[in-house]
């Protein structure tokens, strides 16, 4: 069931009984991937924790350093932000899983394919902006090389 929230290009969709909210070109100035690369080596130099799935799957958690996900945290009032990144065709993900913190989602490069349980699925693509309450299951499929910022409380 979907309903415009003003804009045509913003939806919330109702998954069981939680409100999955859609934000299509939220703020399309987005970190670069020189940027990206830059913050993630960063977090290597330094020896933070990085989580690694699967081959070319990487997450770090310095991503509230990169200047434009510094305004989005500031948009949204949200304080953590990790950087989610995929570099080879086939990186994978972590899966159908939950979140136990709302979780929102910043698309930066390359596409993303959200699925839910419902069967409902959203192409993310720069800038675009998802926002999953805690506890709902989903699943993330890179479509190739990308990099999101998951951002919460």
């Amino acid at each position: 069931m979907f309903q415009a929230t003003g804009r045509c290009d913003n939806f919330f969709v109702t998954v069981g009984r939680v409100n999955i909210e859609f934000k299509k070109s939220y703020n399309t100035n987005v970190p670069t991937w020189d940027s990206c690369l830059s913050n993630f080596n960063q977090s290597v130099i330094d020896n933070d924790i990085i989580k690694h799935k699967c081959f070319g799957f990487f997450v770090s958690h310095r991503a509230h350093l990169i200047s434009e996900v510094q305004h989005v945290l500031s948009d949204l009032q949200l304080r953590v932000a990790h950087l989610y990144m995929n570099i080879t065709v086939h990186g994978g993900s972590f899966g159908r899983h939950q979140d136990s913190d709302n979780v929102f989602f910043w698309q930066a490069q390359g596409q993303t394919i959200w699925s839910f349980d419902d069967n409902t699925e959203y192409l993310l693509e720069p800038g675009d902006l998802i926002i999953v309450p805690k506890h709902t299951y989903h699943n993330v499929t890179p479509l190739g090389p990308r990099v999101g910022i998951s951002m919460s409380l």
